[in-house]
């Protein structure tokens, strides 16, 4: 055996062990991540791994986790609808099941006790529909309620990728009397409104996405004997391409809003769009006044 696969062995060894007795050092960092995730929509991914990685430190959630397959049909509708009150029983005390809320929909997350049973990161999230919470990140008694009226397009896509998270991970077993459902598990008015926002949400962003597309963004640099540069490349604005563009100053429909953007030859005519003082039309960098 060789030194390195040696060494390999001995590092692979240590890490086995630190997982096995001391599983706490990653669980406690989880609470961080979660307020980072709500607070930021984009890093929603990242945390959903990392729980979805490290959501138990027993073999049978570890066993479970690694069952998990994409279902093949619609999910049966469950019929149980709860009152407030008896979502309220399901924290996991004294060993019992765990239950939370999410849009007035109820998930059974008790092979999650880690995290949200008592003492756990999240076990505010236990016994309540704390959808407002996943978003803003606001965990108090006042912050964990399932209004989740006025909230910006990112906080509904959030939420709408939380829901598919809990849906795909965990059983959903029952509806929560409440904003989104009635005493007889049909669904109200205000579930029809959230669902309308959450499609306004994804149809702005994916609107969003195609303008960026159309006009990524440039790269910029600054240094204080020269003053600022913009410049466009295959790769500026982090949208890979096979154009460079032009550098040109992009003003937002209501002119609140000005960044440097990168445009294809085709679209410098557009209305948004203002060419650099003392830079060449068709330059793909210019120096912007000090």
């Amino acid at each position: 055996m060789n030194k390195l696969l040696k060494l390999s062995l001995a590092v692979l060894l240590l890490a086995s062990v630190i997982a096995w007795f001391q599983p706490n050092v990653l669980h406690n960092n989880t609470k961080y991540l979660h307020d980072v995730a709500a607070k930021f929509p984009a890093l929603v991914s990242f945390f959903k791994w990392f729980h979805g990685s490290k959501g138990s430190t027993t073999a049978t959630d570890h066993s479970d986790h690694a069952q998990l397959k994409e279902p093949t049909s619609a999910p049966v509708e469950p019929t149980r609808v709860f009152t407030k009150e008896e979502l309220a029983n399901y924290k996991g005390e004294n060993g019992g099941d765990i239950y939370l809320a999410i849009m007035g929909r109820v998930f059974d997350v008790t092979r999650g006790r880690d995290f949200y049973g008592p003492g756990g990161g999240y076990a505010f999230f236990s016994g309540v529909d704390g959808s407002r919470a996943f978003v803003t990140g606001d965990f108090k008694p006042e912050g964990l309620i399932d209004d989740i009226t006025g909230l910006g397009s990112q906080d509904y896509i959030g939420l709408r990728d939380w829901l598919d998270f809990y849906t795909k991970d965990y059983e959903y077993i029952g509806k929560l009397q409440g904003l989104f459902f009635d005493a007889d598990g049909k669904t109200t008015e205000y579930y029809h409104d959230a669902q309308q926002w959450i499609k306004e949400a994804s149809s702005h962003k994916e609107d969003e996405d195609l303008f960026k597309e159309k006009f990524p963004m440039c790269n910029i640099e600054y240094k204080p004997e020269e003053g600022s540069r913009v410049w466009c490349s295959t790769k500026s604005g982090g949208i890979k391409r096979d154009w460079v563009g032009f550098p040109r100053s992009l003003y937002s429909a209501d002119s609140k809003n000005i960044r440097c953007a990168c445009a294809q030859e085709a679209d410098l005519n557009d209305s948004l769009l203002k060419e650099y003082p003392n830079c060449p039309k068709d330059a793909t960098s210019c120096m912007l006044p000090k």
